[in-house]
Formats: C-alpha cells, sequence, structure tokens
C-alpha cells in the first residue's frame, strides 16, 4: 500500500485519462479529456521500471490467494470495483496489473449511478470533492459499501462524511520515505506485509504534502499500519486506518495507491526480484528449505519464475512495495467476495 507503493510522481494535475469501463455525462467526458491540456508537468522517472515491478509483485501475490478466491475474483460483476478519477493518484493501473474488473465513475456521476452494497469504491486524491457526494459515499457505506480512499480525500471526502471518525491533522509531510509498523498483524487486510517485514523493514513512500491522519473517535477507527518516523515528525503516526459504519467499512492510507519510485536503504532492499521472489514465497508459507526449492513447496505457477527472472532490473524495494500493495487489493475484494457470495 506504500505508500509503500512508490514514485518520481509530484503532487500534480496528472495527465492521464482513466483507460477502463468510463461511466460519464458527455460532459464529464469532455472535461476529462480537456485535463489533458492543461500546462502542469508530470514527471514520472522509472514508469516501467514500476511496471515490472507490479506484475511481479501482482503474481507472487496471487500465489497466495485460494483456488476458489481466484475464481471469485475472475468472475465478478464488471461494476464490482469502482473506480473514482481523482486529480493525483492511479489506482486504475494497479488494478489493471493485477488484472482486475473495475468501472470508472466521476465525481458527479456518482450521484446518479445505482450503487449496490457488495461493490467496493475506490476514491483518488484529488483536489476538490463535491460536498454532496461525500455524503453520499456515507449512505453508502451505512448500507453495506466498502470505500477506500487516499490522501488528500481525507479532508474532502471522509472529513465531511464521517466528521465524527477522522480528520487532516493540519500538517503536509514533505516528499520522503518513512519505515512502516504493523500494528495489527491478526488483521487481513495487511497479511501480505508479514512476510516482506522478516526480512527488512517495509517502507512507505510520502509524496509531497500529504495529509497525516488525525484520528477523533480512537475506539473504533482501527490503525493496521503506523510508522514512528511519520509521528516524529508530524504528530500522527497512522498510516493505514479502517473503521466501520452502519453495515459497511472505510479504509483510508496516507499518500497514493500507485507510485512510481522506492528507496532502498540497506543490502536487503538492494536484492534482485528473483532473490526477492524465493524469499518472500519462502516466508509466507513458512518453509525451511531453500528458497531455491518454493516451485516444489508451493506449485508456484511458471509464470512467476518466468517473470522474476526476467525482472533484472528490480530491486527488493520495488518488489516488496508492490508484493504488499497487490496482497493489500486481492485480500480486501477476496473477503468481501466471499462474504457475499456465502
Amino acid at each position: 500500500m506504500s505508500n509503500l507503493y512508490s514514485s518520481f510522481f509530484s503532487k500534480k494535475n496528472t495527465n492521464d485519462v482513466p483507460a477502463a469501463n468510463v461511466y460519464a455525462s458527455q460532459q464529464q467526458q469532455q472535461q476529462l479529456q480537456s485535463d489533458k491540456g492543461g500546462s502542469i508537468d508530470h514527471h514520472c522517472e522509472g514508469q516501467g521500471d514500476m511496471r515490472d515491478a507490479y506484475k511481479v509483485g501482482a503474481a507472487l501475490a496471487k500465489e497466495n490467494l485460494s483456488e476458489q478466491e481466484q475464481k471469485l475474483i475472475n468472475e465478478m460483476a464488471d461494476d464490482t470495483v469502482i473506480v473514482v478519477p481523482g486529480t493525483y493518484d492511479h489506482i486504475h493501473q494497479v488494478l489493471e496489473n493485477l488484472n482486475i474488473k473495475f468501472k470508472t465513475v466521476t465525481q458527479h456521476d456518482l450521484l446518479t449511478y445505482p450503487l449496490r452494497e457488495e461493490q467496493t469504491v475506490y476514491v483518488n486524491c484529488a483536489s476538490s470533492f463535491p460536498p454532496d457526494v461525500a455524503h453520499h459515499l456515507r449512505k453508502f457505506v451505512e448500507n453495506g459499501g466498502q470505500l477506500i480512499t487516499t490522501d488528500w480525500a481525507l479532508a474532502n471526502v471522509l472529513q465531511i462524511a464521517f466528521p465524527e471518525k477522522v480528520r487532516h491533522n493540519g500538517t503536509t509531510t514533505g516528499d520522503e520515505v518513512v519505515g512502516i509498523q504493523v500494528a495489527d498483524p491478526n488483521n487481513h487486510l495487511v497479511k501480505g506485509f508479514l512476510p516482506a517485514a522478516k526480512l527488512a523493514e517495509p517502507l512507505w513512500w510520502l509524496e509531497s504534502s500529504s495529509y497525516p491522519i488525525e484520528i477523533i473517535d480512537k475506539q473504533n477507527v482501527r490503525v493496521l499500519i503506523r510508522s514512528k518516523e511519520l509521528g516524529e515528525k508530524y504528530e500522527s503516526d497512522a498510516v493505514l486506518i479502517t473503521f466501520d459504519c452502519g453495515k459497511g467499512n472505510v479504509i483510508h492510507m496516507i499518500s497514493h495507491f500507485y507510485l512510481q519510485r522506492t528507496e532502498t536503504r540497506d543490502q536487503r532492499h538492494q536484492m534482485s526480484a528473483e532473490q526477492i521472489t524465493y524469499t518472500l514465497i519462502k516466508l509466507a508459507y513458512g518453509r525451511t528449505k531453500r528458497a531455491i526449492h518454493f516451485a516444489t513447496d508451493v506449485n508456484a505457477s511458471e509464470g512467476v519464475k518466468l517473470l522474476s527472472k526476467q525482472a533484472k532490473n528490480l530491486n527488493y524495494a520495488q518488489v516488496q512495495s508492490t508484493a504488499t500493495s497487490s496482497a493489500f487489493i486481492y485480500n480486501h475484494l477476496a473477503e468481501r467476495l466471499t462474504k457475499y457470495k456465502s
């Protein structure tokens, strides 16, 4: 989730129009297209490396899904996952790399889109968000839906729709990378972080001007991932939080889902993709044999082995980041699909 999903990407207007199913009025479509002509620069070094890293990370995460979970994800409805475009985040690129179907619905069109309780709505980080749509999303959650937000959505979505739960603490971060710690190892959402944390401290990338989280309802808002570094600098150590509201659930993280860089802090972070692939799978399955034997131990696909061997340009930090973010998405989606299947 670093984000544990990393980037050379300044907090500026994205020039991308989402590349999936788009549910939008003609006016909104024209606005999305016109946004591409903006004059704000978008610097993305190493994009190819991060795309490769997400491919390896997604393959690693999928290896840990059961056959039934994979079947549920493959057969889910096209709009089980809704992505609301923002100004800065790119969750659609992560979902595409994970081969997860989704539909893009603009902010204003959410008011008329027929949302269902089994759906998950991702709201990308945006500089603005209509308050009436934020309140509409609260009703969606109260009826059983799941809402997942990033960064500035803390102030313009959650602080508006759930003022009794969380808010922006008033400070903003620099462009930096911080170490993180899993605060609730028993929560299914973060189980993908645990094998990685056994090798080296996972890292979370903070975009310039990311919003630290102030928790108001300390009894019911659960912190899943913390950062001591973040807390020391910005008076809030919460990185990934979740809370229930009515029949549904909200998840929020500081910074972005799709990032394009990582930081290497020690020799482990500089391990090759092939080395970390073997080691992560060995740890995830509790094996004591040499990692090279993981194919026999866990019946790993030839595709995973091939991807890791071909990714000569990737290091530990990149694969660690993308494997954990991929695991997070697969885990929460599999749990919800299983819940509504039963």
